[in-house]
């Protein structure tokens, strides 16, 4: 687009200010809103794999710990299938001790009546306290399936010690940090916001690259027919379509001219009612 002739419009142009120009191209707008798009899906679809991870993360953990309850279980029932009582297995002490070192996150092991009172803990200061009722009624449950609790910072799991004629004798729990699987989880939450960082700044470039190829020529006609219309309406002259720029640059040079010669008949208009408010 472009602009020939002087008319009397030249005397307008410090009466009109140039238009402020357009700082975001049509390319950056579009890959904002895809960029904004693609952080919304990532950052959801983040949100949802972290709680499914978090879950099945500690359904594992527990499972591996559940295995090592499981463990001491079969031996103390083993020596309760001699007839012994529960109070009698002073072996079962060892066991917990050497269990508890074969895993740094265990903070406890204990074995514990039917009525709650301890028998065998690897923190022999807790021997001869109770336990909480909640684990005293989970060892009352199904003697295959194993229990968990969560206890401050502390996680439990169980399962309950029953003798040869099915009558329930106590319970075994072991005891292990919370840290220990918040940890676990975190690592997989700095994984994410790299993922989601690295992939972002992979779209953008490209998004960017890709649509600068696509939109640059609009890009570049709207900033000549911005350009053309600033020139008209701030110093006067004519626009006139680009060789070979088709039906639509003749309508806009058409509505460029319509343009300044309405602002010319307002600013006329407003001379004129000027002068008359001067002589009245």
């Amino acid at each position: 687009m472009e602009k020939i002739g002087q008319t009397s419009l030249a005397a307008m142009s410090g009466g009109l200010p140039p238009p402020r120009p357009v700082r975001w191209s049509l390319a950056r707008k579009v890959s904002l809103a895809l960029i904004s798009i693609l952080l919304f899906t990532l950052l959801v679809a983040g949100f949802f794999a972290y709680f499914k991870f978090e879950s099945v993360y500690s359904s594992q953990v527990q499972s591996r710990y559940s295995f090592m309850v499981f463990t001491i279980k079969k031996r103390v029932e083993d020596s309760l299938n001699l007839g012994l009582s529960l109070r009698q297995l002073r072996q079962v002490q060892d066991i917990l001790e050497h269990e508890k070192q074969r895993d740094a996150q265990v903070l406890a092991v204990e074995v514990y009546d039917h009525r709650g009172e301890v028998l065998f803990d690897t923190d022999r200061g807790a021997i001869g306290g109770k336990v909480s009722d909640a684990l005293v009624e989970a060892a009352r449950g199904n003697p295959s399936q194993a229990f968990g609790l969560a206890d401050e910072d502390t996680l439990i799991v169980g399962l309950p010690l029953v003798n040869a004629l099915g009558k329930v004798e106590g319970g075994v729990v072991l005891r292990y940090s919370a840290v220990y699987v918040e940890q676990g989880v975190g690592g997989l939450l700095l994984e994410l916001a790299k993922a989601v960082g690295v992939y972002l700044a992979i779209f953008a470039v490209v998004a960017l690259a890709g649509l600068y190829l696509l939109f640059g020529r609009v890009g570049r006609k709207l900033a000549g027919m911005e350009h053309a219309l600033t020139e008209v309406l701030s110093v006067g002259g004519h626009a006139v379509p680009e060789a070979g720029g088709g039906e639509f640059e003749e309508h806009f040079a058409e509505f460029v001219d319509k343009t300044r010669e309405a602002i010319d008949h307002i600013r006329d208009a407003t001379d004129e009612v000027g002068r008359l408010d001067r002589l009245a």
